[in-house]
């Protein structure tokens, strides 16, 4: 009998440690986790926009998350919007296009925050703001173009999602959006479908369209308003994880108009300084590593 009584007590012992080290780990587990990924991409477009001018993109995102929906994070990508835009006119291309201002920025970064949770199984929502920085040299001639700003941009988003179909509208809060002087709120809406096909393959569908509000003077000055530059986007695509990666193939389009016709002739609304339209349809491809 005392052989078997220190043999349970030996028992219960053991089982009391291995009890005592699950709750050691469960009080261990972390809250917080941070995760990242690298992505080359053969085009940068944005709501149906080339950011690049139609080359390629090598951007990275690192991302901070805790457990109670909290989220903040930063986006690092090329781009060469600003002075395909603003920068001269190109040799032998309307002097419609381009502008007259000195631009050297290469850089996006942008600096996001949020708070994201479920409802449900089915439902999520998701709310947080987005500060878009352009690094570099900006000699605006504003003489040329009134009314034309720096690039650096603020909005606010509000999202919901039921399974796999997400809704989400972005406002601009800064007087100047993407360089258009006059511009607060202007708003973005966005819909999208992100459909599981297999282990790992999905097909996504997008919609959207961007709608832009006040008057730079620019435009003004030709009897137009900043809502020349309203855009209807829509994207159609497939991605598939294969060898730790993420490959992506996709087919971007906008409506966007490259020059328009105003009282004083015409002006370039979304065509570059090089006389192309950057919201032309766009075939592109992929690949993530997360980490």
């Amino acid at each position: 009998m005392k052989l078997r009584k220190s043999a349970i007590a030996i028992g219960l012992a053991a089982a009391g440690s291995m009890a005592g080290i699950g709750v050691q780990a469960e009080e261990a587990a972390s809250p917080h986790t941070v995760t990242g990924n690298l992505t080359l991409t053969t085009d940068y477009i944005v709501r149906g926009l080339s950011q690049t001018g139609r080359k390629p993109a090598v951007q990275g995102t690192l991302d901070y998350g805790h457990a109670s929906g909290l989220y903040a994070g930063t986006f690092w990508s090329n781009v060469s919007w600003q002075g395909d835009f603003f920068n001269r006119t190109a040799p032998g291309v309307s002097t419609a296009y381009g502008g007259n201002s000195d631009i050297s920025a290469s850089v996006e970064i942008d600096l996001y925050a949020g708070f994201r949770n479920k409802i449900g199984d089915d439902f999520s929502y998701d709310v947080g703001a987005t500060y878009y920085y352009y690094p570099g040299r900006y000699v605006l001639d504003t003489n040329y173009t009134p009314g034309l700003k720096n690039p650096n941009t603020a909005e606010v988003y509000v999202g919901g999602g039921w399974k796999w179909i997400s809704a989400k509208l972005y406002y601009a809060v800064t007087n100047g959006v993407f360089m258009v002087g006059d511009a607060r709120g202007t708003y973005y809406a966005d819909l999208t479908g992100t459909f599981p096909v297999a282990e790992g393959i999905n097909l996504i569908g997008h919609i959207g369209t961007w709608r832009w509000n006040g008057e730079m003077q620019a435009y003004k000055n030709y009897g137009l308003k900043n809502d020349v530059f309203n855009v209807v986007d829509w994207k159609v695509g497939a991605t598939a994880d294969w060898a730790g990666i993420t490959w992506g193939a996709f087919y971007w389009k906008s409506n966007a108009k490259a020059i328009t016709t105003g009282t004083l002739g015409d002006i370039s609304v979304w065509g570059d300084r090089f006389g192309r339209a950057v919201g032309d349809g766009q075939f592109f491809v992929s690949a993530t590593k997360a980490f």
